[in-house]
């Protein structure tokens, strides 16, 4: 079910900074499965539209706002997770929102 690869990034504080935030890398490779949530275009917040995507994946340490890059090209931003670790088939179901 797992046909391609992602990494994640997590904002971490800049050298002593409790301000000043970058992504930096979090999980090194693992398989997901991306796919479209929505068939269209859609509004989230006044003025914000985007197009949300399903990731699935086995349940790991995934949190809203971290930055997900898939087969090393397509950038997402994490905004919900889901996890499903109680039935036959543990896994993680991911919305992500391209990332620009």
């Amino acid at each position: 079910m797992y046909n391609q690869n992602a990494v994640t990034q997590r904002e971490g504080a800049v050298g002593a900074s409790t301000i000043k935030k970058a992504y930096v890398s979090h999980l090194t490779s693992f398989r997901c499965h991306v796919q479209p949530l929505d068939s269209e275009v859609v509004q989230d917040i006044p003025g914000g539209f985007g197009k949300n995507w399903l990731m699935f994946c086995p349940v790991l340490d995934i949190k809203e706002g971290d930055k997900v890059v898939v087969d090393g090209t397509d950038e997402y931003r994490v905004t919900g997770v889901e996890n499903y670790n109680f039935s036959r088939n543990p896994h993680l179901e991911v919305t992500i929102r391209a990332f620009k």
